[in-house]
């Protein structure tokens, strides 16, 4: 099977949606070394020296230049030309009766108040493109729900999963520049804005009564959409009790990951909710918010809580701490195989 792949990230672009799409092309050459890729991206200037992709499969560039044109216009002429059976687009589906499209999620639908105007204008584009694509393919059965549920119109929507970075579970643990001990201190990792409600992740961890130098929270992430304020909070916090960081090698998350005391993520709500997972497969305890996708994720790995909940939240924390360890086994529910198994499965019954 010759199969095209939209690559508008394949040089560069938001971290977590790049790394979906290399460890796909990655791992499908592995499994299916049969089938021939083609990688359509934009020119990218040689001069840049960021980390690159694999070197050996064929890209073709891409001319046009937004995501949702290059998908909807330029992938479908590419095709044509480079002979391709099949066609996997990302967000924006193609128009092309080849094509499949894999959505990460459309919270953009169920909540735009988590979103910056610029954001939602853009995300358009994505419920209008998909009733085009043959399949949509998502991250979650959560998330399957939610695009039926606002996109009733689609022929099919399909779960294939998601997995950890290979960087990341590859990296040698290497213990970050910062003032910290093992098994003392909280990790929160994710974008800050809104929607990871980090507000309340600092008043509960301060509430709490176990936030301090000695036992600090750790907020590691990036401001992206619409932002967090926590500047208040920060200022009224016990010195060195809250740590930013913005970032750190793969090497050094991993570290913090083994050797939390444990993760707290309160999201109002995911489309996967990968930093979870991620603390999950290291050994760390989870604090997670009691929405769908999570306890999908984490099973009886995780201790769920309401995330506007304070009170609950506090009193999760301190079980945590001062109770004995937890004693769950955590099982991963996908790798990239099965996640590339999905995707083949449904772009071969487009062919």
């Amino acid at each position: 099977m010759r199969v095209l792949v939209d690559g508008y990230w394949w040089h560069e672009g938001p971290q977590s949606n790049r790394m979906v799409m290399l460890e796909i092309v990655r791992r499908w050459r592995v499994d299916f070394p049969d089938d021939e890729l083609v990688v359509a991206a934009p020119r990218y200037p040689r001069s840049r020296s960021e980390a690159l992709p694999p070197q050996d499969i064929e890209v073709i560039d891409t001319r046009l230049p937004l995501q949702p044109m290059i998908n909807a216009v330029e992938l479908p002429i590419i095709a044509r030309r480079q002979s391709a059976d099949s066609i996997l687009a990302f967000n924006f589906a193609s128009l092309s009766k080849r094509g499949v499209v894999f959505i990460l999620d459309v919270l953009f639908q169920s909540n735009p108040e988590w979103f910056t105007p610029l954001e939602r204008a853009y995300f358009a584009g994505i419920p209008m493109l998909a009733p085009r694509a043959k399949s949509v393919i998502t991250i979650s059965a959560s998330e399957r729900r939610r695009i039926i549920e606002r996109n009733p119109n689609l022929t099919r929507v399909v779960n294939c999963g998601l997995a950890l970075a290979t960087s990341l579970t590859e990296a040698e643990p290497t213990k970050p520049d910062l003032r910290l001990t093992s098994d003392s201190f909280v990790m929160c990792v994710g974008r800050f804005n809104v929607r990871k409600n980090l507000d309340m992740t600092v008043r509960a961890m301060l509430q709490s009564g176990l936030i301090s130098l000695e036992f600090p929270l750790v907020l590691l992430g990036e401001v992206a959409g619409a932002p967090a304020d926590i500047t208040e909070l920060m200022v009224a916090a016990p010195k060195g009790s809250i740590l930013i960081v913005h970032r750190l090698t793969e090497g050094e998350i991993r570290w913090l990951y083994e050797n939390c005391r444990f993760s707290i993520c309160l999201s109002l709500d995911e489309g996967f909710g990968l930093p979870a997972v991620e603390a999950a497969h290291f050994g760390a305890p989870v604090i997670a918010s009691d929405i769908p996708v999570f306890r999908e994720n984490l099973g009886a790995w995780g201790t769920f809580v309401d995330p506007n909940d304070i009170e609950a939240i506090s009193a999760a924390a301190r079980r945590i701490v001062h109770g004995p360890a937890h004693r769950v086994a955590y099982s991963e529910k996908h790798s990239w195989s099965s996640v590339c198994h999905v995707i083949r499965n449904e772009l071969q019954n487009v062919r």
